[in-house]
């Protein structure tokens, strides 16, 4: 049956033409009673093959030059990620004959997947591609055309994932090539893509303060030598830092180190309480917590609190108002004022999850309270170093950082201070009522209060006695 040029694929082979005849024996015979028969010596079957006519001169031979050129959007891979690659290459027949049934065959690696064609650049030619496997090699093969004339350059691009890394391969590769039906010259050169497996966290310290302004004069505090309970001390404070790795790869192991400021001058700043940790941290401290042994607030905690290794024991000492470095000094950080630190190790986070320390400390009041209505920051840095990442391939760069956290105080007076005393008020009206009397007595002094009569009345009082006396 004859087919469509564009459903007609095999262009290059034969055409083999066959005919083959013979008797009919259900014919009825003649009036002898007698039938046909065929010549021996003649052929029953005849066989014929014509070549299609094809652009390729006179020797009816094509001859393509097939290149191809491959471009990628990375260059690396990276352990714990999807990795979308967008692979674009231009296949190019250079040749002076068409390439017929001319495929990109693009061999995919174990860690690959195919996801499409790439759609993204209206430059670049929607390709018609399938996904196949074959003795357990994965390919794409997409339709260049056919024939693929000759001086035809197409860009186009495909898409793919590689999710499936290991560190124990360093490369990813994918082999691709242009392949035709012709006799001659009818593949190009293997081109490969290679892709750089490489281990890399977005690692990110976040951290808040509640609250992040303390109000002085604390309310319901008052200042007490001998403090039993933590509240004594002053408004408590609590620093919440959460390590966040934002992948794609894991991180093994992460120095945290927090410093926040205690002692200014043998002055108590800020007096740490307790210390709670959710994830994979173990912290230590070469201070000690609570070195006062007040009584606590009651808390939950998550885990045990960090080991203490014996250190510099902490003594409340008389304190008395001086012009020295609080004096001076607004931001209290750790370059000018005695910190206390504290180190956690960090385990294993893969990507999305997180490690939190949270730090609950107690301002010293007394010592702010000496030094009214100036306005200090307190000032507390933490800092994170990736030491180890859990893979055979070292890392290029190992994530660090650091974050500041600070809590300002500020003084404001209470409602009641603004308020005028009862004796002043008093003593005021007292004052008014003094002046207004004064006011009174000069007015009377000056005849103001005397009273005289209009004009008019005395004259009318002038007219009416000559009149009442002629009467009489």
């Amino acid at each position: 049956c004859l087919q469509g040029e564009k459903e007609f694929r095999d262009k290059l082979s034969s055409i083999y033409i066959a005919l083959n005849f013979s008797l009919d024996p259900r014919a009825p015979a003649d009036s002898h009673g007698l039938r046909p028969i065929i010549n021996y010596q003649g052929a029953e079957l005849i066989e014929q093959k014509a070549q299609i006519l094809l652009d390729c001169g006179e020797d009816n031979i094509c001859v393509p030059d097939l290149k191809l050129a491959v471009h990628g959007d990375r260059w690396e891979v990276y352990l714990g990620d999807d990795n979308a690659v967008t692979l674009t290459f231009n296949a190019r027949n250079e040749g002076e004959g068409g390439a017929y049934e001319a495929e990109l065959y693009v061999v995919l690696p174990a860690e690959a997947d195919y996801s499409g064609i790439a759609r993204s650049n209206e430059s670049l030619t929607q390709l018609t591609c399938s996904y196949e496997t074959e003795n357990q090699t994965r390919y794409v093969s997409c339709d260049l055309g056919n024939p693929m004339k000759s001086g035809t350059s197409l860009w186009a691009g495909l898409r793919f994932t590689v999710p499936r890394l290991r560190d124990t391969h360093r490369m990813v590769q994918f082999a691709l090539q242009i392949r035709s039906k012709n006799e001659n010259n009818s593949r190009s050169e293997v081109v490969p893509y290679k892709l750089e497996v490489a281990v890399m966290a977005e690692v990110i310290l976040q951290g808040v303060s509640h609250p992040d302004k303390v109000i002085f004069p604390p309310p319901n505090w008052k200042a007490t030598k001998s403090p039993l309970e933590e509240q004594d001390l002053g408004p408590q404070v609590q620093h919440v830092y959460e390590l966040v790795n934002n992948g794609p790869s894991m991180i093994g192991h992460t120095l945290l180190e927090l410093r926040c400021p205690m002692k200014a001058q043998n002055h108590w700043l800020i007096y740490p309480v307790e210390v709670t940790t959710q994830g994979p941290l173990n912290c230590t401290t070469s201070h000690t917590l609570n070195p006062l042994q007040l009584k606590l607030q009651k808390s939950v905690t998550t885990e045990e609190p960090p080991s203490q290794t014996p250190g510099l024991e902490h003594h409340v000492e008389k304190r008395e108002v001086h012009n020295g470095l609080l004096s001076q000094l607004a931001n209290l950080s750790c370059s000018d004022v005695d910190c206390w630190t504290l180190r956690c190790q960090v385990g294993l986070l893969e990507k999305g999850t997180s490690a939190i320390l949270k730090v609950r400390s107690r301002i010293w009041a007394e010592t702010f309270m000496e030094r009214a209505y100036k306005q200090y920051v307190l000032e507390c840095s933490a800092m994170y170093r990736v030491r180890r990442m859990p893979y055979a391939i070292i890392p290029k760069d190992t994530p660090y950082g650091a974050r500041k956290m600070v809590t300002q105080v500020v003084w404001s007076k209470p409602e009641g201070q603004y308020a005028v005393p009862l004796w002043i008020i008093i003593l005021a009206i007292l004052a008014g009522l003094l002046l207004l009397a004064l006011l009174i007595y000069v007015l009377y002094k000056l005849g103001f209060f005397k009273r005289s009569l209009p004009y008019s009345t005395a004259m009318e009082k002038a007219q009416l006695k000559p009149q009442a006396t002629s009467e009489a």
